[in-house]
This record gives C-alpha cells, sequence and structure tokens, in this order.
C-alpha cells in the first residue's frame, strides 16, 4: 500500500508511510507521535493485514473512544484516544490517515457553594404553603399511564425476542478477554451463549499478545456455532553471528539483511533461517517465532569452510594455479575452500600437470607430490619422397610431410614407411619442448618383371603414364603398379602386379582382336598374379555352404546355404607372419605355449585381435597405394562405404571357397582326402608331439609341431593355398550369426555377413584341434578376443 500518515501536533506536522510502521506514541525521544508529556511510551500503533491497530503498552492508562484499552483495538475514523492529559483524533479517508494530537484543557477555578440558603433552611423564616390544583393531579395520572403502556410494550417486545431469537455460541481461541456482539438487534448474553434474531452481526474479540478480530457472522435457523482462531501478534527477532559478523541472512528464502540484524519484525511460527558469509559454510537454522509481540535473541555460529593443507611437485618449483588465480610456488602451505578444487601445476620446461583435489573444511591435507613430465618435442618430419607413413612405438601419427609432438628426454623409436622404398627406423631422443625438424631421404627398392606382349609393337602405359613399347624389361620399384597394354586395331587389357625386390619374374599379355569373340571358359578360380603377399585371383564363383544333417561331427550352426561370388577377389595364399606383422606393430609379440615359442618371423601371427587385424589390413592398402577397406568407428572398424579393392580379411563365402572348393571337383570336407583320421601328414592339427599340452590329441598321428608352424611347412591345397586347414584357425570378415532353423535359403550375392553382432566368424583348424568335429572344413566358431591360436590372411576385391 501507498498509505500516508500525517501526525499534526500544535508544534509541527510530521509524515510517515507503511514501511515506518509501528510508530510509537509518547513523551520519549524516538516516539513517531510525540507528547509533551507523560510517559516515554504509552502505545503502538501497527499494521495487520492492511488495516491499522492501537496497542496499549502494558501498565499504561489508555482510552480509546472512552473505554480503558488493555489489548489492543483496530482504529477507526472518528476514533479518539485518550493517555494522560492529551488527545488523538483519527482520520481516514482513503490512502491518508490524520492524526490530531490536542492537550484537554485544564481549569484552576475554586469552586465555592451559592451565598443563598436553599429554600427549607433552618434559618428560621417559615416556607410559604404549597398550593395544589387539580390540573397538576390529572397530569400526574397520564403520566403512569404513559409509563405503563410502555412497560407494557417492553414485555412484550421482550416475549416476542426470546419466541424467535436464535441461540448461538461463539467459539474464540485462545479465549479472549473481550468478546462482544454488535448488531441489530442487540445480542442477549445468556452465560457462554448469545440470543440473536437473524441477520447480520460483527463479532469482536480482544487478547493481550494477539490482533484484536472483528468478523461478520450470518445468523441463520438451524447455524448455531461459529468458531474463531486469533491471530498472534508477530513477534521482534535480533541476530547475531559470530565469529565475525557481516553474514547475510534469509528468512524463508527472503534476504532481511547482514549482521547485526534488530527487531526484524515476523509472523509466529517456523521459519526457515539460513546464513551466508564468505570462507564460512552455509548455516541453516530452524527458528521458531513465539510471537505476542515479543522479542527474541538468536546467536549463529559459523564453521570454517576451507581447510589448509601442503601442495609439492616433483621437481620442485612449479607454479600452482586456481581458476587463472596464481596461489604461489611448490613447497606450498595454502588454504582451499571446502570441495573439489582443481589445481594446475606449471614449470618451464615440463608439461602442466592437473591435481583434483576433494577438500573437506577443517580437515588438513597433503597429496602426493605431482608428477612433472618434461615438456614434449615439437618434431617437424619430411621425406623425399613424401607421403611416408610415420610409426612411433605402435601408433601411426600420419603421413610425411606432418608435424607431431614426442615425448622427450626418453629414446623414440620411430618408423618411416613408405610401398617401393626400405622401411627407415630411426632411435631419437629429442630435448623437452624442443622444435626442429628431421629430414629422411628414403632408398627405393626395385624388382624386375620382363614383359612379353602380342602384337610385339603394343604401347605400355604404366600407373597411367606412358612407358613406351610393352615388350621388355621393367625395372620397378616394389609397389603396386597397373600396368596397361595397347595396340591399334586390338582390345587394351590390364595387369596389377607388385614386384619383389631383387627377384625377377615374367608377364606374358597377349590382346584380343577388337570383334574378335571370346573364348568360352570357366570362370577362372586360381589364376595367380605374382605380388608380394602371394595372392590368388578368385571367382566369380557359386559357394555352397554349410554341411548335410546326416555328415558325422556336423553341428546345429552348419546348415547349407549359398552365396554366389560377382565380384573377382585376390585371397592370400598364406596367413600372415609375425616378421609381416611387426612391419605395421613392431611391438607385437605372439607370445609362448607350454614354454615353446609362437614369436619366430616366419610363424603365423597370432594374439591379435580381430579390430587389430582390420588395422593390419588398413595398413597394407596404404603400403600398396589403395584405399582404406575400413575406418575407425568407436572401439572397432567398419566397412568404407560402398566397399573398396583396399585389403581387408576374407568373407565366410570367400574362405570357404578357397578351403572347400577352389581347384577340386567336389566339395571337401577335411584338409587332406579320405575320412577321419588323416592317414598321412597333411597340416598341423593336434597331434603326439603336444600331448603334454593338450588334452585331446590324433592317436598316431605325428605332424612334428606342437604349436604353430611356420607358413607353408605342409603342403598347399588344390586350390594353391597353405594353412586353410591347421597350424592356426583365421577371422573372417563377418560378424557371427548361427543361420540355425533357416533351412536351405535363397542365393545370397556377395554376403558379408550381419551388419552387427557381438562375435566375429572364425574359420578353419589349429594347431589345438584333434577331434572328428572341428578339424572338418565346414566347422564354424566365433570369437571376440584374441587367441593364441587364431592368426589371419588378407583378401581383396579386383576391381
Amino acid at each position: 500500500m501507498r498509505r500516508i500518515i500525517e501526525v499534526i501536533t500544535p508544534e509541527e506536522t510530521r509524515c510517515f508511510s507503511d514501511a515506518d510502521l509501528p510508530l510509537a506514541i509518547g513523551s520519549g525521544r524516538n516516539a513517531q507521535i510525540p507528547l509533551p508529556e507523560g510517559v516515554e511510551s504509552a502505545a503502538w500503533v501497527a499494521e495487520s493485514r492492511g488495516y491499522l491497530f492501537l496497542q496499549a503498552e502494558a501498565g499504561n492508562a489508555v482510552y480509546h473512544n472512552n473505554e480503558h484499552l488493555q489489548g489492543s483495538v483496530w482504529i477507526k475514523s472518528g476514533d479518539t484516544t485518550r493517555t494522560g492529559n492529551f488527545l488523538l483524533h483519527w482520520v481516514l479517508a482513503g490512502d491518508r490517515v490524520e492524526v490530531r494530537v490536542e492537550e484537554v484543557v485544564r481549569t484552576d477555578n475554586v469552586l465555592r457553594p451559592p451565598a443563598v440558603e436553599p429554600e427549607g433552611s433552618t434559618s428560621g423564616r417559615h416556607p410559604l404553603p404549597r398550593v395544589e390544583n387539580s390540573a397538576s393531579k390529572a397530569g400526574k395520572g397520564l403520566k403512569y399511564s404513559l409509563y405503563a403502556g410502555i412497560f407494557l410494550i417492553f414485555l412484550l417486545v421482550t416475549a416476542v425476542f426470546l419466541l424467535t431469537a436464535n441461540r448461538i455460541v461463539l467459539d474464540v481461541q485462545p479465549e479472549p478477554e473481550h468478546l462482544h456482539i454488535s448488531g441489530f438487534p442487540p445480542a442477549l448474553a445468556i452465560g457462554d451463549t448469545f440470543l440473536v434474531l437473524n441477520g447480520t452481526y460483527t463479532v469482536s474479540a480482544q487478547k493481550a499478545g494477539y490482533l484484536p478480530l472483528s468478523e461478520q457472522i450470518a445468523v441463520t435457523a438451524g447455524k448455531d456455532h461459529f468458531a474463531f482462531v486469533l491471530e498472534k501478534l508477530p513477534g521482534r527477532v535480533n541476530i547475531i553471528s559470530s565469529p565475525a559478523g557481516g553474514a547475510e541472512i534469509f528468512i524463508d528464502g527472503n534476504s532481511v539483511g547482514r549482521t547485526p540484524l534488530q527487531g526484524i519484525e515476523l509472523a509466529a511460527g517456523s521459519h526457515q533461517l539460513r546464513a551466508i558469509k564468505e570462507r564460512y559454510l552455509p548455516l541453516e537454522h530452524q527458528l521458531v517465532v513465539i510471537g505476542e509481540g515479543r522479542v527474541q535473541d538468536v546467536s549463529l555460529q559459523l564453521q570454517p569452510g576451507w581447510a589448509e593443507g601442503r601442495l609439492t611437485s616433483d621437481p620442485a618449483g612449479a607454479t600452482v594455479i586456481l581458476e587463472e588465480r596464481q596461489l604461489g610456488v611448490t613447497p606450498l602451505t595454502v588454504e582451499l575452500m571446502a570441495g573439489q578444487q582443481k589445481l594446475s601445476f606449471a614449470k618451464k620446461g615440463f608439461s602442466s600437470a592437473e591435481l583434483a583435489l576433494q577438500v573437506t573444511a577443517g580437515h588438513p591435507f597433503a597429496p602426493d607430490p605431482v608428477r612433472l613430465e618434461p615438456s614434449p618435442a615439437r618434431i617437424h618430419f619430411r621425406s623425399v619422397p613424401t607421403g611416408a607413413a610415420l610409426i612411433v612405438g605402435d601408433r601411426l601419427l600420419g603421413k610425411t610431410p606432418v608435424t607431431v609432438e614426442l615425448p622427450s628426454s626418453t629414446s623414440q623409436k620411430i618408423y618411416l614407411q613408405l610401398a617401393g622404398y626400405k622401411p627407415m627406423i630411426l632411435n631419437r631422443r629429442f630435448d623437452p619442448a624442443a622444435d626442429q625438424e628431421v629430414s629422411i631421404t628414403l632408398t627405393p627398392m626395385y624388382g624386375t618383371i620382363f614383359l612379353a606382349t602380342d602384337p610385339v609393337d603394343a604401347v605400355l602405359f604404366i600407373d597411367g603414364k606412358k612407358y613406351g613399347p610393352a615388350t621388355g624389361r621393367l625395372r620397378l620399384t616394389t609397389r603396386e603398379h597397373r600396368l596397361t597394354v595397347r595396340a591399334d586395331g586390338f582390345e587394351s587389357q590390364s595387369r596389377t602386379v607388385v614386384p619383389r625386390e631383387k627377384n625377377s619374374s615374367r608377364l606374358a599379355i597377349r590382346l584380343r582382336k577388337k570383334g574378335e569373340p571370346k573364348k568360352n571358359k570357366e570362370a577362372i578360380q586360381t589364376t595367380s598374379i605374382t605380388t608380394d603377399t602371394g595372392m590368388i585371383r578368385m571367382g566369380p564363383a557359386v559357394v555352397h555352404m554349410g554341411a548335410p544333417r546326416r555328415e558325422p561331427g556336423r553341428r546345429a550352426n552348419e546348415q547349407q546355404r549359398t552365396v554366389r561370388l560377382s565380384r573377382p577377389y585376390f585371397l592370400s595364399a598364406r596367413p600372415v607372419t609375425n616378421g609381416e606383422f611387426r612391419r605395421f606393430q613392431p611391438s607385437h609379440r605372439s607370445g609362448n605355449a607350454g614354454g615353446r615359442t609362437l614369436d619366430a618371423e616366419n610363424q603365423p601371427v597370432v594374439n591379435v585381435s580381430w579390430q587389430d587385424a582390420a588395422r593390419y589390413c588398413n595398413w597394407l592398402s596404404r603400403q600398396k597405394g589403395l584405399p582404406e577397406f575400413y575406418r575407425e568407428k568407436g572401439k572397432t572398424m567398419v566397412v568404407v562405404s560402398p566397399a573398396n579393392t583396399g585389403y581387408r580379411l576374407p568373407t565366410e563365402a570367400e574362405w570357404s571357397f578357397g578351403a572347400r572348393m577352389a581347384g577340386r571337383q567336389q566339395r571337401a570336407r577335411y584338409p587332406w582326402t579320405g575320412k577321419f583320421p588323416p592317414r598321412t601328414v597333411a597340416g598341423n592339427f593336434g597331434d603326439e608331439s603336444a600331448r603334454a599340452l593338450l588334452p585331446v590329441v590324433i592317436r598316431g598321428y605325428k605332424d612334428g609341431f606342437a604349436v604353430t608352424a611356420p607358413v607353408e611347412s605342409f603342403s598347399k591345397n588344390p586350390g594353391g593355398f597353405y594353412d586353410l586347414g591347421g597350424n592356426v584357425s583365421e577371422w573372417c570378415h563377418d560378424w557371427y550369426t548361427a543361420y540355425a532353423g533357416l533351412g536351405e535359403q535363397k542365393e545370397r550375392v556377395d554376403n558379408m555377413g550381419p551388419p552387427s553382432g557381438t562375435h566375429h566368424v572364425v574359420r578353419g583348424s589349429s594347431w589345438r584341434d584333434a577331434t572328428m568335429t572341428t578339424l572338418r572344413l565346414s566347422y564354424r566358431g566365433y570369437s571376440r578376443v584374441a587367441k593364441d591360436d587364431i592368426g589371419f590372411r588378407v583378401a581383396r576385391y579386383q576391381q
């Protein structure tokens, strides 16, 4: 509200607003409504629910509207208040309240009796005789009749009132000191009840320490009980805090100021008090206000919100930083606020270090010294030619030219690899924070191919560039090259070759004349192309997978199904060896089994995960100048779409065709010809030499290798492949699914397995297998982890 309270005295006029309430009435220095004399504080003017009320100070004689005021009373326009010799007139008009103070006029006159004696005195004189006339007697009779009529009417009205009145009970809690009900006709009090007629009445109640009650009630027949609750006057609260003032105080979520606070007026009841002060813990307090105008003192004890501790670093002398603020240099004693603190340690020549510290208020802390590592060196690698893969440890860091950060103060083993060039191995130690350039000239590796063409005058293009006459000796770097032979009047032909270092090979290409019909021949299945990985060209082909239901040893996941391989592909003639894999990941170790090594250079690589096998394929693609077939996605590798000609793991169908059908008239059941067990040495299986390592071996079978054998130790199969049964089982590209219950499926084309899964397919038997079930070529295994009998070979599409 915007109420104006104007106090008018003979000496001055004062103006107040609601914000100044309560106002004191008295002769004291701080009284807002001043009286020239009398008690310092006679009464108070306050506000509740938008209405003003007057409350007398205990023990003072205050009369409001000529009635002695013992508690509090609502103020209405036209009211008067008397205290001592002063009278206050109240005028309430809208938002303006006028309080006019005036002194009651006093008189000093002396009261004296009249000088003349009254008649009938004993002065000795005789009074005149009184004369009564008849007219006066008649008047007296009429007067008596009038009194009697009025009395009869009163009795009649009273009787009607008693017959028609309602008896009501007023229940006021707590019990008031004064209870009054006003209205017309007036209420008749009988004990604790009142007799009233139907209509509207006003109930007034007063009690010391409570707000005056003034409520209207509507009296009707059947409603005889009215209940009211007196509301306590607000209390006054004084708040202090220690060990220091200045704490911001919130009561019920609202800020009321900073300590010390005096005379905060609060409604009676429970309140939520919160104290906040910088560097101290917030304090919650449940405050119960008594009310009734009483004063309460509240003292708050604040607890420190910090802890002291000692910070150290190795080496010492590091600057400690907290939220961009420097705290000092280690070793350092410091105070930190409670909670999670993130500290930075910085020292020239060293990499910054972070320390996350949980600080508990009042509990000293002393974490272990923070270890500072020397700053990494910034090295710019360049090579001639460019494009060499930079590998440090097991990590591929990019292709030259490239700038990388390497750990300093320790020796780093650095590999630079480029297809057609000798790998370069460096052992370097760099100074902390060094910024330098390393330039390497790579040495090319050459191989020789003797090319013969028909016709002899054909022209040769190498990697798309014209070379010259096609027939002759070619000296090429040992990377993949695309040879294209062209001649007028003939269809052009292309071949992909990878020369071997210090070796020569021969290649004959005959061009077909334009218009000459193609010869009718079966799809090429096992045509060999000279490459450094010994790849064999396969397909197009139709693969019949699985095994008949009655085949001994068959499992439920070997459902028969058909896959058409429409794209020609290359499949490696042998598994990848440790030596080959370590060109990609120099730190890899295949380990040992039963004290026998699995780690020789020409043994097949094992203990390699499916993901690392796929990463090797990408690395090999980079070496050969081919696109990468896989890409990283989270923790696994996924196929780049669309599928390209980069190196990859063979699909289950491609592996199955190479193992069971390539170069054969009918599908093979075992890696050897005939039944189980093998009658001659046909591969590296669980034999007698491994009896000390394996729970089951092929009785009487001896292949001479207890664990993995060097690749190509046994004869190749009719398709030209080594170890497609025996030595190591092999990762396939496909996610594993059982295909159970599907029966004879319709033909699938270039199937690469389900789009997702939890395990990958593993095909082929290993040095650990010795049973009819596991040695069959249709046996399907699966895994999600690396094992000491799982390796892999590579494949890729021809185009």
